[in-house]
């Protein structure tokens, strides 16, 4: 499910095969678009507002007028299910990534394929664009997250740190840093060196979603994981790299801690509260192992 650019209209993709526009405000459905022959699995608005852009598991990209709810084109190439797709900050390209192994970068206006990036060996399971337009994140169960010249579709770096399969990739909002998601870890990048910067070790299962945002100067990274928890981190850099710091985490089966200590944790449930006094830390006080 995705909002539009204005806030006014809500996509949602969907197993039974369509996908809908809502009102954002009242809730009020508005059209059903359908034709799909497999499940949509990811929704996407042009930066305009004026398109969606979603991905099937019946192997097509399909390019809708928002408004109207009318088909505009249908993106075909790809052999297996398309898992993910997105804009470009300009709207004028469209990256896709499937089953395939592959990513598939496409004109959006005329919906004509541009480049087929071929390298990865197993599902492409998230893409992303830099925030300037000019770089491409795809992460993929190989294990990889693969940097592409999104002019070009020549690869310039391969991030190969990661033990586990990569279901998430987000830019930082500058653009000079990524996180990548996987089983049981978050990693931060430096996308010029390709650089592991940090790794937050603090999920007893996999994160499926990871994202990104600054406010003022302070960063934030929020991550989703299949314990059922939603879990918001600080980030801050100094002369020693980069410091993790858990602001909240929503409620989970469990708890793990473990190793160093980090302070002023907000959010706390009652029931990790107790956990962790159980294990001899101060209130307010959370152990992780972040390095």
């Amino acid at each position: 499910m995705v909002y539009s650019p204005s806030g006014l209209q809500l996509a949602s993709g969907s197993y039974d095969k369509t996908v809908r526009l809502w009102d954002a405000q009242s809730g009020t459905l508005g059209h059903t678009l359908e034709g799909f022959e497999g499940d949509v699995n990811s929704v996407m608005y042009s930066p305009s507002g004026t398109q969606i852009a979603s991905g099937s598991w019946d192997t097509t990209v399909r390019l809708w007028d928002a408004e109207r709810g009318t088909l505009v084109h249908t993106l075909e190439g790809h052999t297996k299910a398309v898992t993910s797709v997105v804009y470009s900050p300009s709207g004028t390209q469209i990256a896709s990534g499937s089953s395939d192994k592959t990513v598939r970068l496409w004109d959006a206006e005329r919906g004509v394929l541009v480049h087929t990036l071929e390298g990865h060996t197993s599902f492409v399971n998230s893409v992303v664009y830099s925030p300037s337009g000019t770089q491409i994140a795809s992460g993929s169960s190989d294990k990889t997250v693969r940097l592409w010249d999104a002019h070009s579709g020549v690869l310039v770096h391969t991030l190969e740190e990661s033990t586990s399969v990569v279901y998430s990739v987000v830019y930082s909002p500058s653009g000079a840093q990524l996180a990548s998601s996987g089983d049981n870890t978050v990693c931060l990048w430096d996308i010029v060196s390709g650089e592991c910067l940090s790794v937050i070790q603090a999920f007893r299962s996999a994160v499926k979603s990871v994202a990104w945002k600054a406010t003022g100067n302070r960063h934030y990274l929020v991550s989703g994981g299949s314990d059922n928890s939603v879990r918001q981190w600080e980030l801050a850099k100094d002369t020693e790299g980069y410091k993790v710091k858990l602001c909240w985490s929503s409620g989970h089966e469990a708890l793990n801690v473990g190793n160093t200590l980090i302070e002023g944790a907000e959010g706390l449930s009652e029931m990790n509260r107790a956990l962790l006094k159980q294990r001899g830390a101060n209130d307010g006080v959370v152990l992780l192992d972040l390095a």
